[in-house]
C-alpha cells in the first residue's frame, strides 16, 4: 500500500458536464480509492452554454474574464484529506473557472494536490502551469492528463510519484 494512502485521507474532486471527467474519476477512484465528490456550479450549465464554437457562450465568456468565475452550489468537505485528486476538462487550455472557485473558497490545508484533467488533445502543461501561478500556496504534485491509452500500472505510478 503507498504511503500516502497510509498517513492519510484520499479525496478525489473533479468537475464535469459530459460525463468524461467524471468516468475518469470513477476509474481512478477503482484504483486508489478514496472518496469522491463533484463540483458544481451554483447555476447549472446549459449545451448552450458550454457551446464552444459560440463566442458569447457562458463558459466561453467566463474563460476568457468577461463574466466572473461561478459560484458554487455547495462547498466540498474534504474531511481531512492530505492527499486530494482534483479532476477537470481542459477548456481553452486551462481548467473551468468554476475549478478557480473551488480552489479560491477552500482552504486545502496541508493536502498535496495532484491535478488530472481530461481532454481529446490538449496536454496538461499549460492547465499545471496556471494552476500553479494562480494558486502558489496549493502544494501541486505532478498532473496527469487522462486518455485511451493510459494504463492502470500509469496511474498508480502518477498517484504514488
Amino acid at each position: 500500500m503507498s504511503q500516502w494512502r497510509e498517513t492519510g485521507g484520499t479525496m478525489i474532486i473533479y468537475f464535469s458536464e459530459t460525463g468524461i471527467t467524471e468516468k475518469a474519476a470513477q476509474h481512478l477512484q477503482g484504483i486508489i480509492g478514496g472518496d469522491v465528490e463533484r463540483i458544481t456550479a451554483a447555476q447549472p450549465y446549459t449545451d448552450a452554454d458550454l457551446d464552444w464554437q459560440v463566442e458569447d457562450s457562458r463558459a466561453n465568456l467566463e474563460q476568457h474574464g468577461k463574466l466572473p468565475a461561478p459560484k458554487l452550489a455547495a462547498p466540498v468537505d474534504l474531511g481531512g484529506a492530505t492527499e486530494v485528486f482534483l479532476g477537470f476538462p481542459i477548456w481553452w487550455g486551462i481548467p473551468p473557472k468554476v475549478v478557480d472557485s473551488f480552489l479560491g473558497s477552500h482552504d486545502l490545508g496541508n493536502a498535496r494536490v495532484h491535478p488530472f484533467c481530461t481532454s481529446g488533445s490538449s496536454p496538461m502543461d499549460e492547465a499545471e502551469e496556471y494552476l500553479r501561478s494562480t494558486f502558489p500556496d496549493i502544494a501541486w504534485a505532478k498532473g496527469l492528463r487522462f486518455h485511451d491509452g493510459l494504463t492502470e500500472e500509469d496511474i498508480r505510478t502518477w498517484a504514488d510519484a
